[in-house]
């Protein structure tokens, strides 16, 4: 009994469910847009094509949006250093 709370071992470690599923929503943001390089090589006509590129870019945009919602500020300041880009290639001098 820690602070007048119970709290067992278990939960301490394992992530809960709703981290898995904002981890889970982040990652299919990044499914949904790079299933954008795949729209150009579908048999729908033009119009088609732009409705599917919205439909992927708003899911995404949603998908990542909610997601980050529900892992909080800390988690996503703690994974914005790995994802950015100007710094996978940049000296660790």
């Amino acid at each position: 009994m820690v602070n007048g709370t119970m709290k067992s071992r278990v939960d301490e470690g394992a992530p809960s469910w709703k981290r898995w599923l904002g981890f889970s929503l982040v990652a299919l943001s990044f499914i949904l847009y790079g299933c954008l390089l795949l729209v150009p090589m579908t048999p729908f006509s033009t119009e088609g094509k732009v409705a599917l590129s919205s439909l992927l870019v708003i899911s995404g945009e949603a998908s990542f949006w909610i997601g980050g919602l529900i892992l909080g500020r800390e988690v996503i300041a703690r994974y914005h250093g790995a994802l950015d880009p100007r710094r996978w290639f940049r000296g660790r001098g």
